[in-house]
Protein backbone atom coordinates (compact mmCIF):
# COMPACT_ATOMS: atom_id res chain seq x y z
CA UNK A 1 0.00 0.00 0.00
CA UNK A 2 2.42 2.31 0.60
CA UNK A 3 4.42 1.40 -2.77
CA UNK A 4 0.97 2.30 -4.28
CA UNK A 5 1.17 5.29 -2.16
CA UNK A 6 3.99 6.60 -3.09
CA UNK A 7 3.86 5.81 -6.72
CA UNK A 8 0.86 7.86 -7.23
CA UNK A 9 2.50 10.98 -5.49
CA UNK A 10 5.16 10.55 -8.12
CA UNK A 11 2.74 11.02 -11.19
CA UNK A 12 2.65 14.74 -11.40
CA UNK A 13 6.53 14.82 -10.80
CA UNK A 14 6.93 12.21 -14.12
CA UNK A 15 4.87 13.96 -15.50
CA UNK A 16 6.46 17.41 -15.44
CA UNK A 17 9.93 15.76 -16.27
CA UNK A 18 8.04 14.46 -19.55
CA UNK A 19 6.65 18.00 -20.32
CA UNK A 20 10.33 19.62 -19.78
CA UNK A 21 11.51 16.93 -21.91
CA UNK A 22 9.65 17.36 -24.78
CA UNK A 23 9.57 21.14 -24.94
CA UNK A 24 13.78 20.03 -24.79
CA UNK A 25 14.09 17.99 -27.69
CA UNK A 26 11.15 18.62 -30.05
CA UNK A 27 12.46 19.29 -33.33
CA UNK A 28 15.93 19.83 -31.48
CA UNK A 29 17.83 20.32 -35.00
CA UNK A 30 15.74 23.28 -36.70
CA UNK A 31 14.36 24.73 -33.39
CA UNK A 32 16.72 27.39 -33.09
CA UNK A 33 16.78 27.42 -36.92
CA UNK A 34 20.06 25.71 -37.25
CA UNK A 35 23.24 25.32 -35.79
CA UNK A 36 25.70 28.84 -35.25
CA UNK A 37 29.34 28.89 -35.43
CA UNK A 38 30.07 28.01 -32.01
CA UNK A 39 27.98 24.75 -31.84
CA UNK A 40 29.63 23.52 -35.12
CA UNK A 41 32.99 24.42 -33.69
CA UNK A 42 32.07 22.58 -30.72
CA UNK A 43 30.60 19.42 -32.45
CA UNK A 44 33.71 19.45 -34.46
CA UNK A 45 36.21 19.31 -31.83
CA UNK A 46 34.25 16.62 -30.57
CA UNK A 47 34.40 14.00 -33.67
CA UNK A 48 38.37 15.31 -33.40
CA UNK A 49 38.53 14.02 -30.10
CA UNK A 50 36.59 10.36 -30.67
CA UNK A 51 38.89 9.75 -33.68
CA UNK A 52 42.03 11.14 -32.40
CA UNK A 53 42.34 12.01 -28.85
CA UNK A 54 43.00 15.70 -29.48
CA UNK A 55 41.38 18.95 -30.34
CA UNK A 56 41.78 20.28 -33.79
CA UNK A 57 45.21 21.95 -33.36
CA UNK A 58 46.80 18.54 -31.80
CA UNK A 59 46.74 19.05 -28.17
CA UNK A 60 46.27 15.54 -26.33
CA UNK A 61 43.18 14.74 -24.07
CA UNK A 62 42.83 18.65 -23.35
CA UNK A 63 41.18 20.63 -20.00
CA UNK A 64 40.70 23.53 -22.81
CA UNK A 65 39.93 22.86 -26.63
CA UNK A 66 42.46 25.39 -28.41
CA UNK A 67 39.63 27.05 -31.27
CA UNK A 68 40.55 29.36 -34.09
CA UNK A 69 39.64 32.17 -32.07
CA UNK A 70 39.56 30.88 -27.95
CA UNK A 71 40.28 28.39 -25.84
CA UNK A 72 36.98 26.61 -25.03
CA UNK A 73 36.31 24.55 -21.35
CA UNK A 74 36.05 20.89 -22.08
CA UNK A 75 33.30 19.27 -20.25
CA UNK A 76 31.20 20.36 -22.77
CA UNK A 77 32.73 19.19 -25.37
CA UNK A 78 33.31 15.95 -23.95
CA UNK A 79 29.89 15.10 -23.21
CA UNK A 80 29.15 15.82 -27.40
CA UNK A 81 31.47 13.73 -27.74
CA UNK A 82 30.10 11.34 -25.43
CA UNK A 83 26.56 11.58 -27.21
CA UNK A 84 28.36 10.89 -30.94
CA UNK A 85 28.92 7.27 -29.84
CA UNK A 86 25.70 7.09 -29.94
CA UNK A 87 23.75 9.73 -32.14
CA UNK A 88 24.39 11.60 -35.38
CA UNK A 89 26.56 14.48 -34.91
CA UNK A 90 24.38 17.26 -35.89
CA UNK A 91 21.79 16.10 -33.14
CA UNK A 92 24.79 15.37 -30.90
CA UNK A 93 25.56 18.76 -30.52
CA UNK A 94 22.06 20.15 -28.75
CA UNK A 95 20.93 16.70 -27.02
CA UNK A 96 23.38 17.41 -23.82
CA UNK A 97 21.83 20.68 -23.43
CA UNK A 98 18.72 19.21 -23.60
CA UNK A 99 19.25 16.12 -21.32
CA UNK A 100 21.12 18.38 -18.70
CA UNK A 101 17.76 21.10 -18.84
CA UNK A 102 15.29 17.85 -17.89
CA UNK A 103 17.71 16.89 -15.39
CA UNK A 104 17.57 20.59 -13.96
CA UNK A 105 13.93 20.04 -13.60
CA UNK A 106 14.46 17.12 -11.60
CA UNK A 107 17.07 18.40 -8.98
CA UNK A 108 15.13 21.86 -8.37
CA UNK A 109 12.73 19.86 -6.91
CA UNK A 110 14.71 17.62 -4.90
CA UNK A 111 16.20 21.28 -3.86
CA UNK A 112 12.88 22.52 -3.30
CA UNK A 113 11.17 19.79 -2.59
CA UNK A 114 8.36 21.41 -4.44
CA UNK A 115 6.64 20.31 -7.66
CA UNK A 116 5.40 23.82 -8.60
CA UNK A 117 9.11 25.06 -8.84
CA UNK A 118 9.79 21.70 -11.18
CA UNK A 119 7.02 22.91 -13.25
CA UNK A 120 8.05 26.65 -12.87
CA UNK A 121 11.67 25.38 -14.16
CA UNK A 122 10.31 23.07 -16.84
CA UNK A 123 8.08 26.16 -18.52
CA UNK A 124 11.03 28.44 -17.92
CA UNK A 125 11.44 30.62 -21.27
CA UNK A 126 15.14 31.22 -19.82
CA UNK A 127 15.79 27.04 -19.06
CA UNK A 128 13.89 26.18 -22.28
CA UNK A 129 15.62 28.22 -25.18
CA UNK A 130 19.18 27.09 -23.46
CA UNK A 131 18.46 23.64 -23.13
CA UNK A 132 17.58 23.61 -26.57
CA UNK A 133 21.05 24.78 -27.86
CA UNK A 134 24.69 24.22 -27.59
CA UNK A 135 25.69 26.21 -25.24
CA UNK A 136 27.97 25.64 -22.08
CA UNK A 137 25.43 26.88 -19.58
CA UNK A 138 23.09 23.89 -19.20
CA UNK A 139 25.48 21.19 -18.07
CA UNK A 140 27.20 24.24 -15.47
CA UNK A 141 23.43 25.14 -14.41
CA UNK A 142 23.32 21.05 -13.88
CA UNK A 143 26.30 20.61 -12.16
CA UNK A 144 25.95 24.03 -9.80
CA UNK A 145 22.60 22.55 -8.61
CA UNK A 146 23.44 18.96 -8.00
CA UNK A 147 26.33 21.12 -5.68
CA UNK A 148 23.19 22.80 -4.02
CA UNK A 149 21.65 19.66 -3.58
CA UNK A 150 24.37 17.56 -1.98
CA UNK A 151 25.17 20.70 0.28
CA UNK A 152 21.66 20.38 1.59
CA UNK A 153 22.14 16.69 2.71
CA UNK A 154 25.46 17.52 4.28
CA UNK A 155 27.29 15.16 1.24
CA UNK A 156 30.04 17.51 1.16
CA UNK A 157 32.67 15.84 -1.30
CA UNK A 158 29.90 15.37 -3.56
CA UNK A 159 28.59 18.96 -3.36
CA UNK A 160 32.61 19.97 -4.24
CA UNK A 161 32.70 17.53 -6.61
CA UNK A 162 30.01 19.00 -8.76
CA UNK A 163 30.61 22.96 -7.47
CA UNK A 164 34.21 22.53 -8.58
CA UNK A 165 33.41 20.58 -12.07
CA UNK A 166 30.97 23.68 -13.54
CA UNK A 167 34.11 25.31 -14.19
CA UNK A 168 35.09 22.65 -16.74
CA UNK A 169 31.85 23.60 -18.54
CA UNK A 170 31.67 27.30 -18.71
CA UNK A 171 34.39 29.72 -18.15
CA UNK A 172 32.22 32.19 -16.08
CA UNK A 173 31.40 29.61 -13.30
CA UNK A 174 34.70 30.37 -11.75
CA UNK A 175 32.88 33.42 -10.54
CA UNK A 176 29.60 31.71 -9.90
CA UNK A 177 31.46 29.54 -7.86
CA UNK A 178 33.32 32.23 -5.75
CA UNK A 179 30.14 33.95 -5.10
CA UNK A 180 28.35 30.37 -4.09
CA UNK A 181 31.47 29.42 -1.58
CA UNK A 182 31.57 32.78 -0.39
CA UNK A 183 27.35 32.75 0.76
CA UNK A 184 27.77 29.09 1.86
CA UNK A 185 30.88 30.19 4.17
CA UNK A 186 28.90 33.00 5.58
CA UNK A 187 25.27 31.62 5.77
CA UNK A 188 26.06 28.39 7.01
CA UNK A 189 29.63 29.23 9.15
CA UNK A 190 28.53 27.29 12.36
CA UNK A 191 27.70 23.76 10.02
CA UNK A 192 30.87 24.79 8.51
CA UNK A 193 32.85 25.20 11.73
CA UNK A 194 31.45 21.67 13.45
CA UNK A 195 32.84 19.81 10.50
CA UNK A 196 36.44 20.20 12.25
CA UNK A 197 40.02 20.68 10.88
CA UNK A 198 40.60 17.42 9.41
CA UNK A 199 37.52 16.87 7.25
CA UNK A 200 38.02 20.70 5.96
CA UNK A 201 41.77 19.81 5.32
CA UNK A 202 40.42 16.36 3.10
CA UNK A 203 38.12 18.62 1.74
CA UNK A 204 40.00 21.68 1.01
CA UNK A 205 42.91 19.08 -0.72
CA UNK A 206 39.98 17.22 -2.77
CA UNK A 207 38.96 20.55 -3.83
CA UNK A 208 42.67 21.67 -4.73
CA UNK A 209 43.10 18.09 -7.18
CA UNK A 210 40.04 18.59 -9.09
CA UNK A 211 40.96 22.53 -9.97
CA UNK A 212 44.53 21.39 -10.78
CA UNK A 213 44.47 21.19 -14.30
CA UNK A 214 42.06 24.17 -14.53
CA UNK A 215 45.09 26.20 -12.31
CA UNK A 216 47.51 24.80 -14.95
CA UNK A 217 45.50 26.34 -17.95
CA UNK A 218 44.90 29.53 -15.92
CA UNK A 219 48.76 29.93 -15.88
CA UNK A 220 49.07 28.92 -18.92
CA UNK A 221 46.21 31.83 -19.75
CA UNK A 222 44.53 29.41 -21.60
CA UNK A 223 41.05 29.22 -19.22
CA UNK A 224 41.37 33.68 -19.03
CA UNK A 225 41.38 33.64 -22.23
CA UNK A 226 38.67 34.89 -23.60
CA UNK A 227 38.09 37.26 -20.00
CA UNK A 228 41.43 38.64 -20.60
CA UNK A 229 39.75 40.83 -23.85
CA UNK A 230 36.17 41.17 -22.49
CA UNK A 231 36.15 43.03 -18.92
CA UNK A 232 35.63 46.12 -18.44
CA UNK A 233 39.44 46.78 -17.36
CA UNK A 234 40.34 46.00 -20.84
CA UNK A 235 38.64 48.87 -22.34
CA UNK A 236 40.56 49.97 -24.73
CA UNK A 237 39.52 53.70 -25.15
CA UNK A 238 39.53 54.41 -21.75
CA UNK A 239 42.24 56.74 -22.27
CA UNK A 240 40.54 58.63 -25.31
CA UNK A 241 37.15 58.70 -23.09
CA UNK A 242 38.51 60.54 -20.13
CA UNK A 243 40.62 62.99 -22.32
CA UNK A 244 37.16 64.31 -23.80
CA UNK A 245 35.04 64.73 -20.82
CA UNK A 246 38.01 66.48 -19.41
CA UNK A 247 37.80 68.58 -22.28
CA UNK A 248 34.33 69.16 -22.21
CA UNK A 249 35.05 70.49 -18.78
CA UNK A 250 37.35 73.37 -19.75
CA UNK A 251 35.70 73.94 -23.53
CA UNK A 252 32.83 76.52 -22.15
CA UNK A 253 34.95 78.68 -20.14
CA UNK A 254 37.86 78.41 -22.52
CA UNK A 255 37.29 78.52 -26.12
CA UNK A 256 39.50 78.54 -28.73
CA UNK A 257 42.37 78.15 -26.11
CA UNK A 258 45.42 75.66 -25.81
CA UNK A 259 47.23 74.33 -23.12
CA UNK A 260 44.40 75.04 -20.46
CA UNK A 261 44.83 72.60 -17.62
CA UNK A 262 41.22 71.17 -16.37
CA UNK A 263 40.42 71.72 -12.57
CA UNK A 264 40.74 69.56 -9.79
CA UNK A 265 37.43 68.27 -10.22
CA UNK A 266 37.46 66.96 -13.68
CA UNK A 267 40.05 64.53 -11.87
CA UNK A 268 37.83 63.41 -9.61
CA UNK A 269 35.06 62.83 -11.90
CA UNK A 270 36.69 61.67 -15.05
CA UNK A 271 39.13 58.95 -14.89
CA UNK A 272 39.52 55.01 -15.55
CA UNK A 273 38.34 54.42 -12.28
CA UNK A 274 35.36 56.23 -13.28
CA UNK A 275 34.80 54.72 -16.54
CA UNK A 276 35.25 51.04 -15.33
CA UNK A 277 32.45 51.37 -12.26
CA UNK A 278 30.29 53.59 -14.40
CA UNK A 279 29.96 50.22 -16.74
CA UNK A 280 29.74 47.75 -13.80
CA UNK A 281 26.69 49.58 -12.49
CA UNK A 282 25.03 50.42 -15.81
CA UNK A 283 25.69 46.23 -16.14
CA UNK A 284 24.54 45.59 -13.13
CA UNK A 285 21.34 47.88 -12.97
CA UNK A 286 20.24 46.55 -16.35
CA UNK A 287 20.56 42.32 -15.36
CA UNK A 288 16.92 43.59 -13.28
CA UNK A 289 15.35 45.71 -15.90
CA UNK A 290 11.71 44.91 -17.48
CA UNK A 291 13.71 45.60 -20.85
CA UNK A 292 15.78 42.35 -20.10
CA UNK A 293 13.65 40.19 -18.09
CA UNK A 294 10.58 40.69 -19.61
CA UNK A 295 9.72 42.96 -23.01
CA UNK A 296 12.99 42.20 -25.36
CA UNK A 297 15.58 39.88 -23.58
CA UNK A 298 19.39 39.46 -24.29
CA UNK A 299 19.76 41.60 -27.77
CA UNK A 300 21.44 39.36 -29.72
CA UNK A 301 19.17 37.26 -31.15
CA UNK A 302 21.07 33.41 -30.11
CA UNK A 303 20.89 34.66 -26.68
CA UNK A 304 17.15 36.32 -26.23
CA UNK A 305 13.85 36.21 -27.92
CA UNK A 306 13.92 40.05 -29.75
CA UNK A 307 10.11 40.46 -28.93
CA UNK A 308 9.59 38.40 -25.83
CA UNK A 309 11.92 38.40 -22.13
CA UNK A 310 13.39 35.19 -20.30
CA UNK A 311 10.75 35.17 -17.66
CA UNK A 312 6.95 36.29 -17.93
CA UNK A 313 5.48 38.99 -16.73
CA UNK A 314 3.90 37.44 -13.99
CA UNK A 315 6.73 35.94 -12.51
CA UNK A 316 7.92 39.28 -11.41
CA UNK A 317 4.46 39.65 -9.17
CA UNK A 318 5.03 36.11 -7.47
CA UNK A 319 8.69 36.55 -7.11
CA UNK A 320 8.16 39.45 -5.12
CA UNK A 321 5.53 37.51 -3.10
CA UNK A 322 7.84 34.67 -2.93
CA UNK A 323 10.66 36.99 -1.57
CA UNK A 324 8.62 38.91 0.85
CA UNK A 325 6.52 35.64 2.50
CA UNK A 326 10.34 34.08 2.90
CA UNK A 327 11.39 36.62 5.09
CA UNK A 328 8.04 37.65 6.95
CA UNK A 329 8.52 33.92 8.44
CA UNK A 330 10.35 33.34 11.15
CA UNK A 331 12.89 31.97 11.61
CA UNK A 332 14.21 32.66 7.86
CA UNK A 333 15.28 29.36 6.03
CA UNK A 334 19.02 29.35 5.22
CA UNK A 335 17.70 28.21 1.54
CA UNK A 336 15.92 31.62 1.52
CA UNK A 337 18.59 33.83 2.25
CA UNK A 338 20.84 31.63 0.05
CA UNK A 339 19.12 32.03 -3.13
CA UNK A 340 18.04 35.54 -2.26
CA UNK A 341 21.60 36.31 -1.81
CA UNK A 342 22.12 34.79 -5.11
CA UNK A 343 19.89 36.78 -6.92
CA UNK A 344 21.49 39.69 -5.77
CA UNK A 345 25.06 38.31 -6.50
CA UNK A 346 24.71 36.80 -10.03
CA UNK A 347 24.91 39.63 -12.19
CA UNK A 348 28.34 40.34 -11.02
CA UNK A 349 30.00 38.53 -13.69
CA UNK A 350 27.93 40.10 -16.81
CA UNK A 351 29.07 43.45 -15.02
CA UNK A 352 32.67 42.33 -15.22
CA UNK A 353 32.36 42.51 -19.47
CA UNK A 354 32.07 45.22 -21.81
CA UNK A 355 31.53 42.97 -25.17
CA UNK A 356 27.64 43.15 -24.63
CA UNK A 357 25.64 46.00 -25.60
CA UNK A 358 22.29 44.66 -23.80
CA UNK A 359 22.33 42.23 -20.45
CA UNK A 360 24.03 39.25 -21.37
CA UNK A 361 21.55 36.00 -20.77
CA UNK A 362 24.10 33.43 -20.55
CA UNK A 363 26.77 35.42 -17.94
CA UNK A 364 23.05 35.85 -16.40
CA UNK A 365 21.15 32.53 -15.81
CA UNK A 366 22.56 31.68 -12.82
CA UNK A 367 19.38 34.26 -11.57
CA UNK A 368 16.96 31.94 -13.07
CA UNK A 369 17.68 29.36 -10.24
CA UNK A 370 16.83 32.30 -7.42
CA UNK A 371 13.96 33.20 -9.61
CA UNK A 372 12.20 29.74 -9.80
CA UNK A 373 12.38 29.23 -6.06
CA UNK A 374 10.86 32.57 -5.04
CA UNK A 375 8.03 32.15 -7.56
CA UNK A 376 7.65 28.90 -6.70
CA UNK A 377 6.88 30.09 -2.82
CA UNK A 378 4.61 32.67 -3.87
CA UNK A 379 2.64 30.35 -5.72
CA UNK A 380 2.10 28.34 -2.88
CA UNK A 381 1.75 31.18 -0.55
CA UNK A 382 -1.39 32.61 -2.84
CA UNK A 383 -2.82 28.75 -3.09
CA UNK A 384 -2.67 28.30 0.19
CA UNK A 385 -4.22 31.45 1.16
CA UNK A 386 -6.39 32.78 -1.70
CA UNK A 387 -8.07 29.93 -2.92
CA UNK A 388 -10.08 31.47 -5.47
CA UNK A 389 -6.89 33.02 -7.40
CA UNK A 390 -5.70 29.08 -8.13
CA UNK A 391 -7.73 29.46 -11.51
CA UNK A 392 -7.08 32.56 -11.89
CA UNK A 393 -2.97 32.35 -11.88
CA UNK A 394 -3.22 28.86 -13.13
CA UNK A 395 -4.90 30.91 -16.61
CA UNK A 396 -2.58 33.77 -16.73
CA UNK A 397 0.82 31.14 -16.59
CA UNK A 398 -1.12 29.21 -19.28
CA UNK A 399 -1.93 31.97 -21.68
CA UNK A 400 2.00 33.20 -20.91
CA UNK A 401 3.34 30.11 -22.08
CA UNK A 402 1.10 29.44 -24.94
CA UNK A 403 2.10 33.01 -26.38
CA UNK A 404 6.16 32.36 -25.67
CA UNK A 405 5.81 28.55 -27.25
CA UNK A 406 3.83 29.85 -30.52
CA UNK A 407 6.31 32.30 -30.97
CA UNK A 408 9.35 30.50 -29.99
CA UNK A 409 8.28 27.97 -32.66
CA UNK A 410 6.58 30.02 -35.54
CA UNK A 411 8.30 33.50 -34.98
CA UNK A 412 11.47 33.24 -33.49
CA UNK A 413 12.99 31.44 -35.76
CA UNK A 414 11.85 34.01 -39.11
CA UNK A 415 13.09 36.80 -36.51
CA UNK A 416 16.48 35.00 -35.93
CA UNK A 417 18.13 32.26 -39.09
CA UNK A 418 20.39 35.34 -39.93
CA UNK A 419 21.49 35.13 -36.39
CA UNK A 420 22.17 31.43 -36.36
CA UNK A 421 23.47 31.25 -39.86
CA UNK A 422 20.71 29.49 -41.48
CA UNK A 423 21.79 28.40 -44.85
CA UNK A 424 25.20 27.75 -44.69
CA UNK A 425 24.66 23.72 -44.50
CA UNK A 426 21.96 23.37 -47.18
CA UNK A 427 25.31 25.67 -49.17
CA UNK A 428 27.46 23.17 -48.28
CA UNK A 429 25.25 20.15 -49.64
CA UNK A 430 24.99 21.68 -52.80
CA UNK A 431 28.68 22.77 -53.05
CA UNK A 432 30.06 19.13 -52.47
CA UNK A 433 28.66 18.02 -55.68
CA UNK A 434 31.68 20.47 -57.19
CA UNK A 435 34.40 17.75 -55.72
CA UNK A 436 36.79 18.70 -58.51
CA UNK A 437 36.80 22.55 -58.47
CA UNK A 438 38.15 24.76 -56.28
CA UNK A 439 35.37 26.67 -54.00
CA UNK A 440 36.33 30.29 -52.52
CA UNK A 441 33.91 30.87 -49.91
CA UNK A 442 33.34 34.75 -49.02
CA UNK A 443 33.71 35.09 -45.27
CA UNK A 444 31.87 38.67 -45.64
CA UNK A 445 29.40 37.88 -43.12
CA UNK A 446 30.96 34.76 -41.66
CA UNK A 447 32.87 32.77 -41.95
CA UNK A 448 32.64 29.20 -43.55
CA UNK A 449 35.48 27.47 -42.50
CA UNK A 450 34.23 25.92 -39.19
CA UNK A 451 30.72 24.54 -40.53
CA UNK A 452 33.23 23.03 -43.71
CA UNK A 453 34.60 21.15 -41.22
CA UNK A 454 31.79 20.04 -39.26
CA UNK A 455 29.16 18.79 -42.00
CA UNK A 456 32.02 17.25 -44.36
CA UNK A 457 33.46 15.33 -41.35
CA UNK A 458 36.60 16.45 -42.42
CA UNK A 459 39.82 15.06 -41.00
CA UNK A 460 43.07 14.69 -42.71
CA UNK A 461 45.92 11.93 -42.40
CA UNK A 462 46.89 10.36 -39.45
CA UNK A 463 49.43 12.95 -37.53
CA UNK A 464 47.99 15.81 -39.01
CA UNK A 465 45.47 18.01 -37.15
CA UNK A 466 43.16 19.41 -39.27
CA UNK A 467 44.65 23.42 -38.58
CA UNK A 468 47.64 22.12 -40.01
CA UNK A 469 46.30 22.03 -43.26
CA UNK A 470 45.25 25.20 -43.10
CA UNK A 471 48.00 27.52 -45.28
CA UNK A 472 47.28 31.46 -45.26
CA UNK A 473 46.74 31.89 -49.31
CA UNK A 474 46.86 35.53 -50.94
CA UNK A 475 45.96 36.37 -54.47
CA UNK A 476 45.20 38.91 -56.76
CA UNK A 477 41.38 37.60 -56.77
CA UNK A 478 41.21 36.50 -52.84
CA UNK A 479 42.31 36.81 -49.21
CA UNK A 480 42.38 34.33 -46.23
CA UNK A 481 43.04 30.19 -45.73
CA UNK A 482 43.38 27.45 -47.79
CA UNK A 483 42.40 23.65 -46.96
CA UNK A 484 44.41 21.48 -49.44
CA UNK A 485 44.50 24.10 -52.18
CA UNK A 486 41.06 23.16 -52.82
CA UNK A 487 38.64 25.05 -50.55
CA UNK A 488 39.05 28.51 -49.38
CA UNK A 489 37.86 31.07 -47.07
CA UNK A 490 38.03 34.43 -47.11
CA UNK A 491 37.47 37.45 -48.94
CA UNK A 492 37.10 39.02 -52.25
CA UNK A 493 38.50 42.13 -53.37
CA UNK A 494 35.91 42.92 -56.06
CA UNK A 495 36.89 46.51 -56.97
CA UNK A 496 40.16 44.66 -58.30
CA UNK A 497 40.74 42.92 -61.48
CA UNK A 498 39.70 39.58 -60.88
CA UNK A 499 40.20 36.22 -62.52
CA UNK A 500 39.67 33.15 -60.94
CA UNK A 501 40.42 29.57 -61.82
CA UNK A 502 38.21 29.10 -64.71
CA UNK A 503 37.25 25.20 -62.60
CA UNK A 504 35.92 27.54 -59.42
CA UNK A 505 32.73 28.01 -57.92
CA UNK A 506 32.77 31.60 -55.44
CA UNK A 507 30.15 31.11 -52.61
CA UNK A 508 29.06 34.35 -51.46
CA UNK A 509 25.99 35.33 -49.32
CA UNK A 510 23.39 38.12 -51.45
CA UNK A 511 24.31 41.32 -49.41
CA UNK A 512 27.96 41.01 -51.35
CA UNK A 513 25.90 40.59 -54.48
CA UNK A 514 25.73 43.61 -55.76
CA UNK A 515 29.21 44.18 -55.64
CA UNK A 516 30.21 41.19 -58.64
CA UNK A 517 31.05 42.40 -61.73
CA UNK A 518 27.84 41.21 -63.91
CA UNK A 519 30.04 40.70 -66.62
CA UNK A 520 32.56 38.42 -65.51
CA UNK A 521 30.15 35.99 -63.44
CA UNK A 522 27.47 33.71 -63.52
CA UNK A 523 25.14 32.15 -61.11
CA UNK A 524 24.60 28.99 -60.96
CA UNK A 525 22.29 28.93 -57.53
CA UNK A 526 20.66 30.43 -55.33
CA UNK A 527 19.88 28.44 -52.14
CA UNK A 528 16.75 28.78 -51.51
CA UNK A 529 16.01 31.07 -47.79
CA UNK A 530 13.21 29.39 -45.82
CA UNK A 531 12.79 31.99 -43.41
CA UNK A 532 11.97 35.52 -43.59
CA UNK A 533 15.61 36.86 -41.93
CA UNK A 534 17.62 34.26 -43.50
CA UNK A 535 20.60 35.26 -45.47
CA UNK A 536 20.94 33.79 -48.50
CA UNK A 537 23.98 32.39 -50.28
CA UNK A 538 24.55 32.62 -54.17
CA UNK A 539 27.18 30.49 -56.55
CA UNK A 540 28.86 32.43 -58.89
CA UNK A 541 31.09 30.54 -61.68
CA UNK A 542 33.76 32.44 -63.78
CA UNK A 543 32.12 33.39 -66.88
CA UNK A 544 33.94 31.43 -69.84
CA UNK A 545 36.86 34.16 -71.15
Amino acid sequence: MLSKINFITLIPLLAILLLSFFLRTSNLNSLPPSLFSDEVDAGYQAYVFNQRHTDYFGNLFPTHFHSFSDWRTSLHIYTIALFQHFFDLETSVRLPSAIFGVISTLIIYLITRSKIAALVFALSPWSIHFSRTGFEVSGMITTILLGIYFWQRQKLFLSSFFFLISTYFYSTSKVFIAIIGLLILIIWRQDIVKLGLRKISLLTIFSLLIMTPMLVDTINQKSGFRFSYISIFSEPHKADYVDQMRYEDIYTSHQNEIGVAPPASSFFFHNKYQIVLDKFINNYISSFSTQFLILNGDGNLRHGFGKLGHIYAIDIVLLLIGIFYSFAKKPINKLSIFFFWLLILAPIPFSLTRDSSSPHATRLILMLPSIVFFVSIGIKHIFKKHLLTIPVIIIIYGLSFSNFWHYYNIHYPQLSARSWHTGIKETLEFTSNYSDYQVFYSSKDESFLPFFFFYRHYLPAQNISPAQNLADFQSPYFSGKSLDNQNFFGFIPWSQTLSFPQKSIIVIPKSEFAAVPADRFDTIKTIDKRYIEQEEFIILKPREK
